[in-house]
């Protein structure tokens, strides 16, 4: 384990000098309180196991000294006079407030006793679900105020807790990472394992049916799928947290309406996702489109594309409306006559008969005008539809028979709103 000691200002470790407490009395003097009083104790830093003395008056009248979680009787201490009781500070005691006992009442000290201890880490899991209970082994494990787990998730609250053995339970927060105990005592310690505690995720093996229906049943199956908090599906902007059912084995959910085709993200709980293999899809969708020869984007600007336009918000790596692979480009015009337009690349159109590209509108863009510009030719206009993907398809003569693509545009026509554009290139 490596510790961490924390800086203090100064740790007092020295003996409290004993001065003694001399009562002058005169012959004729008498005493003025048979009160037992409680002066001081120390030294500062003694450790479990070590002498501990208390100074006050009439001590010889207390019967028994509780610490926390230790209580040590007249008859265990090493001397005990008016003045002056040693004890041997028990091994199970921790930092706290001291109480003397005595037939007329307890005296209770205004201050906290606190010790120097060595806290130590000697076992912990190799692994652990969250939400199950872990045990911690080691020495003077009731000094430990504080188990953080990774993702800075920490605990203060324990199941159980004494002098060899501390068990927590794992949050569903934590992620996969090392343990920090945090101590409390005149050096409070900061102890990390070397190792890391690998905390369960859970793990999807099949997703059914596939194809499914919209706002109907969709069944996960995999394992620690207890573990899921939420399953997001593309076209959602949050994941689904309300189930059918959830079990270890299977998860079942009821497909939300906007949801598209594409992978599904199970979310665990510590905010970890893990990503499906397969992707789903559904009854009615539309086919595959077929390869482009050359793409100008297919999940991505390729070949040396950029966007040069204006007027518009790009995101070019958009999940929530696909039609073809695993992203789409969203953009999002102000009506200023703004356009996505591709350059600084060029592309020979010789080996190619067709220019190709599918366009989605969203609510508000029906009969909406886009113009498609090759190079600086005149523009080539194309309606659009809304809540549909369209495909199209254009010949070289349609964007003036361009010898060579150098820039190709997309611009709206003085109004605002949002499209989707997928696989765009050539054929």
């Amino acid at each position: 384990m490596r510790k961490i000691h924390n800086k203090r200002l100064f740790s007092i470790l020295c003996m409290i000098l004993f001065v003694g407490i001399l009562i002058a009395c005169k012959e004729n003097e008498v005493a003025t309180t048979d009160d037992v009083q409680l002066l001081s104790f120390g030294p500062s830093g003694v450790k479990p196991g070590d002498q501990i003395s208390f100074i006050g008056t009439n001590l010889d009248k207390v019967t028994a000294i509780e610490l926390k979680n230790a209580s040590v009787p007249s008859s265990a201490f090493v001397k005990q006079s008016s003045e002056l009781i040693i004890l041997v500070v028990p091994n199970e005691t921790s930092e706290g407030i001291v109480t003397l006992k005595t037939a007329n009442g307890d005296i209770v000290s205004k201050t906290i006793l606190s010790f120097e201890v060595a806290v130590k880490i000697e076992s912990v899991p190799q692994s652990a679900r969250p939400g199950e209970n872990i045990t911690i082994k080691g020495q003077y494990l009731n000094w430990v105020k504080q188990v953080r787990f990774a993702k800075d998730t920490a605990i203060i609250k324990f199941v159980s807790q004494s002098l060899n053995e501390l068990v927590v339970t794992v949050p569903f927060g934590a992620q996969t990472g090392p343990l920090i105990f945090s101590t409390s005592g005149t050096e409070p310690l900061s102890i990390e394992t070397e190792k890391d505690l690998i905390i369960a995720l859970p793990s999807l093996k099949s997703i059914a049916p596939n194809p499914a229906e919209r706002e109907k049943e969709l069944t996960i199956t995999g394992n620690d799928l207890d573990l899921v908090q939420g399953v997001l599906l593309k076209g959602l902007t949050s994941p689904v947290t309300e189930f059918v059912s959830k079990t270890a084995a299977q998860l079942v959910l009821k497909i939300p309406k906007t949801a598209n085709k594409g992978k599904i993200t199970l979310v665990a709980y510590s905010g970890i996702t893990i990503e499906s293999v397969d992707a789903l899809k559904f009854v009615g969708d539309l086919p595959d489109l077929a390869p482009l020869k050359y793409a100008i984007y297919e999940d991505a600007i390729l070949n040396g594309w950029s966007n040069w336009g204006w007027g518009s918000t790009a995101d070019f790596a958009s999940t929530a409306n696909v039609r073809d692979g695993n992203d789409a480009a969203k953009m999002t015009f102000t009506g200023a006559w703004g356009a996505l337009k591709f350059a600084g690349a060029s592309v020979s159109t010789a080996s190619y008969s067709e220019i190709t590209f599918s366009i989605y509108g969203v609510a508000g863009t029906e009969g909406k005008k886009l113009n498609v510009v090759a190079n600086s030719a005149s523009p080539y206009v194309i309606v659009l539809k809304e809540g549909v993907w369209t495909e199209y398809r254009l010949t070289k003569s349609d964007l003036g028979n361009p010898a060579t693509i150098t820039e190709l545009m997309f611009q709206e026509t003085g109004w605002s709103g949002s499209v989707y554009l997928d696989h765009i290139g050539l054929r």
